[in-house]
């Protein structure tokens, strides 16, 4: 009766482990992201516009940023940003009385009490063509709206400053003011590199913001359009993979090679082969907080996490083996202790080559095919 209690529990377990890594590749246990009802919809200049949009062309150019920090999704920068615009968009500045510094905003910025923003000239110069001019130094802070740690520590951040129209009057929504990048010109100095990190590339990208509400605009006695264009330049950076793995994949390795070699150790030292497992989970539990204090916390689990769950299973496989293996030579007599010993060496070679499979095998699904937390 106890045997087959024991084979109950453990057939148990297993369907229960099963079950739960099913749910979760199927996105059954999945956290659906909280819908806030806007709508982000990339532009480019083959988009279809009306006839009678005005465009106003912005340029964007980060000389630094500098201190990020994770925890709070925000970084620094400073730059300059340009605007040109035509006699049709001044007079619509002029019939709201307003400047095109009020007009043109930075849509993700934070802290807005360490703010900057000058413009160069008092007043806008007029080139040549008839066009308008603006040319605008600005320093804050910026909130980052996408951070993606889920393969975590090979992770790449994308650090976005968003400059939109101001949603303080109807006249400037999509529908009538179209904002077109200048990509010739916008760019990043030589000062932007995040510690931690590699610079990759950016882009400057056109979108359209179309917020779940009107702003009361409908109830002014006004049109109720709530879509307003903007511009993006959004810096990329990524982790070198060699420097990741030697920071956070290569002390795991050894901890569990020294696992997984236990084994081989004869089976008649029983009280040495049942205290390396259980060293080794204190140790997996210790790197793995060590690694989380580097992170937010974090709604779903990373790469790294997931390959630490591995490891988990392995040491603690190993450690019902270890005993098992240790009351087998204890309740064997003399003339069954070879023959028993025999045995367990061969169970424990067989062990060795399925944990090092369920390792491998588990590492690399975990990367093409990550739980759906």
């Amino acid at each position: 009766m106890r045997r087959l209690f024991k084979r109950f529990a453990i057939a148990l377990g297993i369907i229960g482990l099963m079950t739960v890594v099913w749910a979760n590749r199927t996105g059954r246990l999945a956290i659906s992201r909280f819908d806030h009802g806007g709508v982000l919809t990339p532009v480019s200049e083959a988009t279809p516009w009306k006839k009678d949009t005005t465009p106003i062309r912005i340029g964007i150019f980060a000389e630094n940023i500098y201190d990020f920090n994770m925890a709070t999704q925000s970084f620094a920068a400073e730059g300059l940003v340009w605007v040109h615009w035509g006699s049709t968009f001044q007079e619509v500045l002029d019939s709201e009385g307003l400047t095109i510094e009020q007009v043109v905003h930075p849509v993700n910025r934070v802290n807005s009490w360490d703010w900057m923003m000058k413009p160069f000239y008092p007043k806008p110069l007029q080139t040549p063509g008839g066009d308008h001019y603006q040319l605008i130094r600005f320093a804050g802070r910026f909130y980052v709206d996408q951070i993606d740690l889920h393969r975590y520590p090979f992770e790449r951040l994308t650090v976005p400053i968003i400059w939109g129209l101001n949603v303080m009057s109807d006249v400037f929504s999509a529908e009538k003011v179209r904002i077109v990048a200048d990509h010739a010109q916008s760019g990043v100095g030589s000062f932007i590199e995040v510690i931690g990190f590699a610079t990759d590339r950016y882009d400057v990208n056109e979108y359209v913001q179309t917020y779940p509400t009107s702003f009361g605009y409908k109830d002014a006695g006004k049109q109720s359009h709530t879509p307003f264009s903007q511009v993006r330049l959004e810096v990329s950076y990524r982790k070198a993979p060699l420097a990741s793995i030697q920071q956070y994949i290569l002390p795991l390795v050894i901890v569990m090679l020294v696992t997984l070699i236990a084994p081989s150790l004869a089976a008649s030292l029983w009280d040495v082969r049942i205290a390396i497992p259980s060293t080794a989970l204190l140790t997996l539990v210790f790197l793995q907080q060590s690694y989380r204090q580097n992170l937010p916390q974090l709604p779903y689990a990373t790469y790294l996490d997931q390959i630490y769950v591995t490891c988990y299973l392995v040491t603690f496989g190993l450690f019902c083996l270890f005993v098992w293996a240790s009351n087998k030579l204890d309740t064997c007599s003399d003339e069954e202790r070879p023959s028993v010993v025999a045995r367990l060496n061969n169970v424990d070679s067989w062990f060795q080559v399925v944990c090092v499979l369920f390792l491998a095998a588990t590492t690399m699904l975990n990367w093409f095919f990550p739980l759906k937390f």
